[in-house]
């Protein structure tokens, strides 16, 4: 064979993979190219080479492990405190904006990883939108304030119109009617009040619980008998004290007495208040003219007229009275006259009023 050859090969291969079946080792495929030098034009080879899979590697290296940051000095520091337990952490090195990697050993600098920051940008554009209440949009009657600020630093305000009204909530717990403001503090409540408006005040006060009526009765044992002469004309038969009560009230009276006269002559009742001869007349009873023994009926009596928008004869509360019952001879005076208690009766009646 001659030393100088007439020609030169160049060897390139390609390897491939075999597919195989999943109990299989894999496989490749080795393509041997003869290529001409001049040209790059050749016969191709092929060759087929087995491969087999290996044993499984060491783990690879994990990412950098960011911790923080560092000036120079502390970085330079560090080294003498990191081992190689330690690797892959990283530090930014605020000095330079550089990023400090330690391999276990040493640091690797990785350089302009951390770049400044660029100056502040133009301010936005900032328009209001639209304003929805519960869905519905709302035109007008709002407003938007937009306050400008340092360093991207914006506020923005909101004037909105009044809310419509919403649906009505949940009952809220009792409250304590004794301490409501709108009732009258100054009248404190007795037993069996009730609220009622006052008009005046405009509060609520503590009333009587009802408007029933409240009675005083002389039996006929509260009556005395009475004989008199012609020439008497005035018998004081009952006294009733009523205490102050805390209503206002009007009198009314029933019941009656009965009396002896004598043809010509008339005896009455008449029953006057805190005073037996000279107060207000407040009830009376007619006598008849003669005839003997008659009973002399006792109704209430006022010399004015009364309706409810006034208060007329009404007793105020706090106020005690004193009723006097009297018969009193009116015409005649040849015949003695007297009173008997027998069925005498005398009831007293409270009657309220607002």
């Amino acid at each position: 064979m001659p030393d100088d050859p007439i020609e030169k090969l160049s060897v390139e291969l390609e390897i491939y993979g075999i597919p195989q079946p999943p109990d299989a080792p894999p496989m490749t495929d080795t393509y041997l190219h003869v290529r001409r030098r001049q040209d790059g034009a050749g016969e191709r080879a092929v060759m087929g080479l087995p491969a087999y899979q290996g044993e499984q590697g060491p783990p690879g290296r994990p990412g950098a492990i960011h911790q923080g940051e560092r000036t120079t000095a502390e970085l330079e520091a560090l080294k003498t405190a990191l081992g190689t337990e330690h690797t892959n952490w990283a530090y930014r090195n605020t000095d330079t904006n550089d990023q400090y990697v330690w391999t276990g050993s040493m640091f690797v600098i990785y350089h302009g990883v951390y770049a400044t920051p660029g100056p502040v940008g133009p301010a936005p554009t900032m328009r209001p939108g639209d304003l929805t209440i519960n869905g519905q949009k709302v035109d007008d009657g709002f407003g938007v304030r937009i306050g400008g600020g340092s360093a991207g630093s914006y506020s923005i305000g909101l004037d909105l119109p009044p809310m419509p009204k919403g649906d009505k909530g949940d009952a809220g717990p009792s409250g304590s009617i004794y301490d409501s403001v709108d009732v009258d503090q100054d009248i404190p409540p007795t037993n069996g009040d009730v609220l009622a408006y006052n008009a005046e005040t405009e509060l609520l006060v503590w009333s009587p619980g009802g408007y029933w009526i409240e009675e005083y009765v002389v039996p006929p044992s509260g009556f005395p008998d009475v004989s008199k002469s012609r020439t008497d004309t005035r018998a004081e038969l009952v006294v009733v004290t009523i205490p102050a009560k805390t209503f206002p009230y009007r009198l009314d009276f029933t019941g009656g007495v009965d009396i002896n006269a004598y043809s010509g002559h008339q005896v009455d009742i008449e029953i006057r208040r805190d005073n037996a001869t000279t107060g207000t007349l407040v009830g009376i009873g007619i006598g008849s003219d003669g005839g003997g023994w008659s009973n002399v009926a006792i109704r209430a009596f006022s010399d004015v007229a009364i309706d409810p928008s006034n208060r007329v004869a009404v007793i105020e509360p706090g106020t005690p009275i004193t009723l006097y019952v009297a018969a009193v001879k009116r015409a005649g005076t040849l015949r003695d006259w007297s009173v008997r208690s027998n069925y005498a009766q005398l009831r007293v009646r409270l009657l309220r009023v607002r």
